[in-house]
């Protein structure tokens, strides 16, 4: 079974997210393991640019990593359609077994971090919350496997 983590900056600030999130993780448990890691947002980060919270926040992502094909989420990544992204997992699902997905805070992913992911993907070329990123990216998961499952659900 494949095992998909997802390491992701920041907290859920409305109920909807979290609800969500849960919903679409209880639905891909059919077709993956799903861990989450939320890594708490800096303190007293008003006081520090966007690049100095990005370069803190990978020290907390890059402790976080483990095992499995990194997938940096960005808006300079590759993007993909359902089918192909479901193809794209089935491959990935071969090599790997595990992937990891990182979500960035406020600010997007250090570029540190981005170098060394395997993969940037890009949901859309529009921006959503980081909160929001989550709830997207467990659905497209979710879209993917129904694909490779033959579900209906892509329909």
């Amino acid at each position: 079974m494949l095992k998909v983590r997802i390491v992701a900056v920041g907290k859920d600030k409305d109920p909807w997210i979290s609800e969500g999130s849960k919903h679409y993780t209880k639905l891909l448990s059919r077709y993956a393991s799903v861990e989450t890691k939320m890594i708490p947002a800096l303190k007293a980060a008003s006081s520090l640019s966007p690049a100095e919270i990005k370069s803190r926040e990978a020290v907390l992502i890059e402790k976080e990593l483990g095992r499995g094909y990194l997938i940096a989420l960005g808006d300079r990544g590759s993007s993909f359609d359902s089918p192909k992204l479901a193809a794209r997992l089935e491959k990935l699902q071969a090599q790997s077994g595990t992937l990891v997905f990182l979500i960035g805070g406020a600010y997007g992913l250090d570029e540190s971090i981005i170098t060394r992911a395997d993969l940037v993907l890009s949901l859309s070329p529009l921006t959503f919350s980081h909160q929001l990123v989550r709830l997207i990216l467990l659905e497209q998961l979710f879209r993917a496997l129904s694909i490779l499952h033959g579900s209906s659900y892509h329909k």
